[in-house]
This record gives C-alpha cells, structure tokens and sequence, in this order.
C-alpha cells in the first residue's frame, strides 16, 4: 500500500508525469514489438 501512495505523490510533480509517460509509451512500442508480425526475410 506505501508503494501505491509514493506513486501517487510522485505523478502529481511534473518530472513524475514525464517519467511516467516514457515508462507507459515504452512499455507499449515494446508490446508492439514483441507481438509484431514477422518480416520475410527470404
């Protein structure tokens, strides 16, 4: 539960939300990556 609120406080600073944002839009690409189809290489 602590680590839920330090998480909490640290989105209401701005430097927070950035940090957040680059952790969720790389958490995605790499989905994306990992569950993209696969080029032919032959």
């Amino acid at each position: 539960m602590g680590a839920i609120l330090d998480l909490t406080e640290l989105l209401k600073e701005p430097a927070g939300m950035i940090g957040a944002l680059v952790i969720v839009g790389g958490g995605y690409y790499f989905v994306k990556w990992v569950f993209a189809e696969p080029n032919d290489e032959e």
